[in-house]
């Protein structure tokens, strides 16, 4: 069990060191990459309330 859950850990750990590099957070700090990620989900989350709230709409204008 132990040696999962520490493959897991290293998967995890290693997937957080990819998003850091492609998104160049690497080399902020901290306060400036909780504020980034924090941007981040805030924008996702109101882009996917919009299309779950409008999506409808949208179809039922478009098909009658």
């Amino acid at each position: 069990m132990s040696g999962q859950s520490k493959d897991l850990s290293s998967y995890i750990s290693t997937k957080i060191y990819q998003y850091e590099l492609q998104t160049a957070l690497y080399m902020l700090e901290p306060w400036e990459k909780a504020l980034f990620n924090t941007l981040l989900l805030s924008i996702l989350a109101l882009s996917f309330m919009t299309m779950y709230q409008y999506t409808p709409v949208l179809f039922s204008k478009l098909l009658p």
